[in-house]
């Protein structure tokens, strides 16, 4: 660790003009990633290194550590709030960046549970939504990250795919075979309603961090392009923060009102029609992840928000009736609020 921390040390006299603290670094965060975050100094006067030292890769080679730095310039191009990155060497995965804090939206929402307050700030955060994807999206070239766009067997393997084979299969001991058709009818909707807009695809609440009354945006390197109501059913069926459903239901006619007032021609009725689809694949995503992060990697600090996420599965289904046209899966929804639920 000795060499990334002064790495950390340089950078940090570089940017406050001042000698860095003597003491080493610290850890931070309990991610779910292969990345570890270290934060040097105390804010004001602090910032963060990001040690990503063996990052996925696709075919060509492109890194996520290359998907960071190419999203991370889009996004702060197009006006959206993101840390700004201080020092880079992508070769060895070492990064330094503004520190934005440790409180996040998901700690808000546990400190202050309902209220004007949180409304304020999920408001703030869809406004925020909204403008990445009309000011980003343009200029997005998604072949300059490791991420491919947002289609059918990209759906078919690490969404419904992670959910059959990490949650259902790997925790609960079900068979998930019977899903297998209409998990791929599912998949194919995706197609049918897939918009080449820039998808963040991790929009949620720990990965938003709140400074007074601004909001900061991490672990973006995720980008890709795909449908935008991904994003908002990350935000709003997220099982970190399991918000009421009349809340739910507000944040959705924010973003639609938003969008209307940025992007003239913006398809409302198309938007909420095409919701439910890409919804149940993000909950579908997160049970696969909470079950692959809590069985195969040992961070049983995620089993905690199963429950969440199959309670927010049920409220889905009672929501959008357009979902048991899925009779397989609205089944496997119904045992699992039956049989799961809040009680694990």
């Amino acid at each position: 660790m000795l060499p990334f921390f002064d790495y950390c040390r340089q950078a940090y006299e570089q940017v406050f003009r001042i000698a860095a603290p003597a003491d080493d670094p610290w850890e931070i965060g309990h991610g779910g990633s292969r990345r570890s975050f270290f934060r040097l100094g105390q804010p004001p006067r602090s910032l963060v290194g990001m040690l990503s030292d063996t990052p996925p890769a696709d075919s060509r080679g492109i890194t996520e550590n290359d998907s960071f730095l190419y999203v991370a310039l889009c996004l702060s191009q197009a006006g959206a709030p993101v840390p700004r990155v201080f020092a880079a060497d992508r070769a060895r995965g070492w990064f330094v960046m503004e520190d934005v804090g440790e409180t996040l939206l998901y700690h808000e929402v546990q400190r202050l549970g309902r209220g004007l307050a949180i409304k304020a700030l999920y408001r703030l955060a869809v406004d925020d939504l909204v403008w990445m994807h009309v000011k980003a999206s343009p200029g997005f070239d998604s072949s300059r990250t490791h991420n491919p766009d947002y289609r059918r067997d990209f759906v078919r393997r690490h969404e419904s795919g992670y959910f059959q084979q990490a949650f259902l299969q790997d925790i609960l001991q079900w068979d998930p075979v019977p899903l297998s058709l209409d998990l791929d009818r599912l998949a194919d909707a995706v197609d049918a309603l897939w918009t080449p807009h820039f998808l963040y695809r991790d929009f949620q609440s720990q990965n938003i961090a709140v400074q007074g009354s601004r909001l900061r945006y991490l672990d973006f390197q995720g980008g890709r392009r795909g449908p935008r109501q991904y994003d908002l059913a990350s935000l709003v069926y997220d099982p970190y923060a399991v918000l009421d459903s009349e809340l739910q239901a507000y944040l959705v006619d924010r973003y639609v009102e938003r969008a209307r007032a940025l992007e003239p021609g913006f398809d409302g009725k198309r938007f909420r029609a095409d919701f439910p689809i890409v919804a149940v694949h993000r909950l579908m995503q997160a049970l696969g992840a909470y079950g692959y992060l809590t069985r195969t990697a040992g961070k049983s600090y995620f089993y905690q928000f199963i429950p969440g996420g199959v309670h927010l599965l049920g409220r889905l289904l009672g929501q959008y009736p357009e979902l048991e046209t899925f009779p397989a899966l609205a089944e496997t929804i119904r045992r699992l609020v039956r049989e799961v639920g809040w009680k694990l």
